[in-house]
């Protein structure tokens, strides 16, 4: 049996992942695989390449390096310049097993012009399960910082330190936590759950720019280039790779399918705008084009299924009760949702991971006449309990142990997925299918204090809420157990320049066959 490139692709299609092998790299497709197929036969090439001209702006990489959406065998690698004039740039990429580059294992040159703003995005394919590689870019006689990346593990696979956040408003503050983040040499991943930039105009402690509320292509392009100007930020892309998918901010507040609340008819055509946020999305994100939502293995210990719950085929935010407990109400879509069904079919994996945006546990304290519970929050999985309900029954059949990472709403929750929680018993836990762990945002805040504190109290699901700090959460996974870590940063501490650590404020714990939080 020989791999061939039409089995490559097939391979790709079932993952959901586009664009594996680049130009610049070849696979032998008749060698068997060992490892990861089909990368095991690769053979990595490099290219010769000298610069003769004068040389670029000292700040020709001011944006940095980044990596993103680990396979096996390979990683996304990313940078922008920021050249004199117009026109093409040439730049060389190169990966290296050490920091000093004396072992270059992979290289070759890629072209990039205003098209694609200048930025670089280029599919490495050919490398090792469970390996951490060095990268860099070179261009008009300047050369990038040196990023770190780590390619994702395939068969058996002992643990697994990740991260996750959300949120990160530019003028509400200072970027501590991508700073901590940064810091946390055992992490192999980061995920960030969206709200990644903020489309307001304005300022508070910290001005926007472009200063008006994106619109265009231009104004996209223009926020995510000042995000990525952010030191700890930059610092974050790094040292780790990340994997990426969108909330409502990257288009417009309480975005949906068909539109927004912050879209008026007067700001265009909602379509026009959503692929202007799409197109600067891709360029400036390491992730791989085509579809937000897709799924990534880290061998047999977890499989992430990356959702989009705001643009793919969400209907819109619901005003009435009758409307949110319609059965036909979709908030994947789908398309969407039958991918995920499918695949929640076929997980070989001990976890089954979905990374996603907004709440999905209940957030409830009172029930209509019928005895339904009445959603706090319409613009979460409440507004759509029929879908959720879908999810969950196929979570129940194929019997997985299902964990739920969240962000959106600013604050910090432990919560037990109850299918009915007004009944839920948390002693028994019976009737959990899982859990959810809701990461705080990077610098919004605004959560309030009296919400977290009466829903924690009135619902037994929700066993512990912080709405006070902001932080991002850290989990240690085996195949014994999945730990939670929320890292808190002290109040008040993102409107300072000054940095300030965050603390290990809370911790739990879920095993197999026991779909419910434990306090570590």
């Amino acid at each position: 049996m020989t791999w061939t490139r039409r089995r490559l692709l097939d391979l790709a299609a079932k993952l959901g992942l586009l664009s594996m092998v680049p130009a610049g790299v070849a696979c032998d497709e008749e060698e068997e695989p060992a490892l990861w197929p089909p990368f095991e036969g690769c053979d990595p090439t490099t290219t010769a390449w000298s610069w003769d001209g004068d040389d670029g702006p000292e700040d020709l990489f001011a944006h940095g390096v980044a990596s993103g959406d680990p396979l096996p065998g390979g990683v996304i690698l990313w940078t922008r310049v920021s050249p004199a004039d117009d026109g093409p740039v040439e730049v060389l990429w190169e990966v290296a097993t050490d920091e000093a580059f004396t072992d270059v294992l992979a290289s070759a040159v890629v072209s990039t012009d205003a098209d694609r703003d200048y930025t670089v995005k280029v599919d490495v394919a050919c490398l090792r399960p469970s390996t951490t590689y060095h990268y860099r870019f070179r261009a008009q006689g300047r050369t990038s910082v040196v990023g770190r990346t780590r390619t994702a593990a395939y068969g058996p696979t002992e643990s697994l330190s990740f991260a996750f956040c959300a949120c990160s408003n530019f003028p509400a503050g200072w970027f501590h936590g991508y700073r901590a983040i940064a810091e946390m040499d055992e992490l192999e991943v980061v995920f960030h759950l969206g709200d990644y930039i903020y489309e307001y105009g304005g300022s508070r402690l910290r001005a926007h720019v472009p200063p008006h509320e994106c619109l265009t292509l231009a104004d996209y392009r223009g926020r995510l280039a000042h995000y990525r100007g952010d030191p700890d930020l930059r610092e974050a892309h790094r040292r780790h790779p990340f994997v990426c998918t969108w909330d409502d901010h990257e288009t417009a507040n309480n975005s949906w399918s068909g539109g927004a609340a912050n879209h008026a008819a007067s700001e265009g055509d909602w379509a026009d705008r959503v692929a202007a946020a799409r197109q600067a999305y891709y360029e400036w994100l390491p992730i791989r084009e085509g579809s937000l939502f897709r799924r990534l293995t880290f061998g047999d210990l977890a499989d992430f299924f990356v959702l989009d719950t705001r643009i793919e085929g969400r209907d819109e935010q619901s005003t009435t009760q009758e409307e949110a407990y319609d059965p036909a109400r979709q908030m994947l879509g789908e398309a969407q949702e039958r991918w995920l069904i499918e695949g929640l079919a076929d997980v070989p994996s001990t976890w089954t991971v979905l990374a996603q945006q907004v709440v999905m546990a209940a957030w409830s304290i009172a029930q209509d006449a019928e005895g339904r519970p009445l959603p706090l929050n319409r613009d979460a999985w409440d507004g759509y309990p029929a879908a959720r309900s879908r999810v969950f029954d196929a979570v129940l059949e194929h019997d997985r142990d299902l964990v739920v990472l969240t962000g959106d709403v600013h604050s910090s929750w432990a919560q037990d997925l109850a299918v009915d929680f007004p009944a839920y018993n948390v002693v028994t836990h019976t009737g959990s299918v899982g859990v959810e762990a809701v990461a705080p945002g990077i610098t919004s805040g605004g959560g309030v204090v009296e919400l977290a504190d009466n829903l924690a109290a009135a619902t037994p699901h929700i066993r512990w809420a912080d709405s006070l700090h902001r932080g991002f959460v850290v989990m240690h996974a085996t195949h014994d157990a999945i730990t939670a870590e929320w890292h808190l940063l002290p109040d008040g501490s993102v409107e300072s320049d000054t940095y300030t650590p965050p603390a290990l404020e809370a911790s739990f714990v879920v095993r197999p066959g026991e779909p419910w939080w434990a306090e570590d």
